[in-house]
């Protein structure tokens, strides 16, 4: 798992970085220890945005010192990672988190390393509502296979994967269905290198 860390403070995060290093997560920043809150990585010579490394960045870690109520010039990644539907966790002091609409975990200092690992493969809910809309808009001449397909989308590995799931009795269907899927998401995250898509038939129920 690679995980971007920021914190509202300087070396706030650090213990935060030492469990996930020891965890065998690997770690990259917006800005290096020492150096200004501006520029950042992506600004500075000799370095790049860790959100464009390869494999992407699975989860943003933002570690508050204490509870400011706007977030602080070191934790400008976490705009960055939530533009571009990263999951994003919210560890330490997190009352007045600026970032609640976009935070998908809150962590304390033990469950930081849980919080990461959970969220990094959960179903980006934002991406898999565009996609079951466009599922349906493809299928509506299928009223009922339409009402009761689902599409659950996640991120592994840089990349983001989508599975489309249809009722077994709904007719075959042809490859336009997983490019208007893959479309419809691209048309919200424009970052993500690669969207995979498959689909498969929920089981037929056994009756008893």
């Amino acid at each position: 798992m690679l995980v971007l860390v920021v914190e509202s403070d300087p070396h706030s995060a650090d213990g935060a970085i030492a469990g996930l290093r020891e965890a065998g997560h690997d770690v990259v920043r917006c800005h290096e220890n020492g150096l200004p809150a501006f520029p950042c990585n992506a600004l500075c010579e000799n370095t790049s945005c860790p959100l464009d490394s390869t494999p992407g960045v699975d989860v943003l870690l933002d570690y508050r010192a204490h509870p400011y109520p706007r977030p602080t010039a070191f934790e400008d990644g976490a705009s960055c990672a939530a533009q571009r539907y990263i999951p994003v966790v919210v560890a330490g002091a997190t009352a007045l988190n600026p970032f609640a609409k976009w935070t998908t975990a809150i962590a304390d200092r033990e469950s930081v390393v849980e919080a990461c690992e959970h969220v990094a493969t959960a179903p980006i809910e934002s991406l898999s509502e565009v996609a079951r809309a466009k599922v349906r808009q493809l299928l509506s001449g299928e009223r009922e296979a339409a009402d009761t397909a689902d599409v659950i989308v996640t991120r592994r590995g840089g990349r983001l994967e989508a599975v489309i799931t249809l009722p077994s009795h709904a007719d075959e269907v042809d490859s336009s269905l997983a490019v208007g899927v893959a479309g419809a998401i691209r048309s919200r995250d424009h970052w993500t290198p690669q969207v995979d898509v498959c689909v498969r038939r929920s089981p037929t129920p056994v009756a008893t």
